[in-house]
């Protein structure tokens, strides 16, 4: 079914999903129309169950509520045919959390690369710590002291995957990994970006 109503990403925009949702609520509460459900489908290319509140049954095409999906949009998605050092953009260059310099000045950083800096920075801050970005971040770190069972790393590994696939830069996360050791989260990631046809990958620790 969600082959049938596959469609371009003209643009879009990332929302949380919230325990107990279904599809149906969710393009009520977001897109005014429930009907509209099967747009959502397609955007994520979800399968049935499509939603669930049981980490068991998460896995590719299936949501884990909590976890971020993406809704239509009005606004245009940024072209895979343009220069990926355009698409990813350019940002200051940080080392360890601190700005770096270079000849006298702030050292900046483009591309792919800038890509997975930011990428690894959005992993590793706290959903809800940008008070004025409430949305940005990852829930990786409430897992921080859990019992590193086959549930803790699944939720580690999909928070993650949340948290990545929220960058408009990336088109999709195609591997999410998680190891927990006492206090310390690992997570890793390949995510494809919309330009260029090489994955980037991120490994985080938290």
């Amino acid at each position: 079914m969600t082959r049938s109503y596959r469609r371009p990403l003209y643009g879009y925009r990332f929302v949380e999903t919230r325990h107990g949702d279904t599809l149906q609520a969710i393009a009520a509460r977001e897109l005014g129309d429930a009907s509209r459900w099967l747009e959502i489908v397609a955007h994520n290319d979800l399968v049935p169950p499509f939603i669930t509140d049981d980490p068991a049954q998460a896995r590719k095409g299936v949501v884990l509520t909590g976890s971020m999906i993406r809704l239509p949009a009005p606004t245009p998605m940024v072209s895979a045919a343009l220069d990926p050092d355009r698409v990813f953009g350019r940002d200051v260059r940080l080392q360890n959390g601190v700005l770096d310099a270079e000849k006298g000045d702030f050292a900046v950083i483009a591309g792919r690369e800038n890509l997975r800096q930011a990428l690894r920075h959005r992993v590793e801050t706290d959903r809800g710590e940008l008070l004025f970005h409430r949305e940005y971040g990852s829930r990786v770190r409430e897992l921080m002291g859990a019992v590193s069972g086959p549930t803790a790393l699944m939720l580690a590994a999909e928070y993650a995957k949340s948290a990545v696939v929220a960058d408009p830069r990336i088109d999709e996360v195609t591997r999410a990994a998680a190891e927990i050791g006492g206090d310390v989260v690992r997570v890793s990631i390949e995510a494809r970006p919309v330009a260029g046809r090489d994955p980037v990958e991120i490994e985080a620790t938290l």
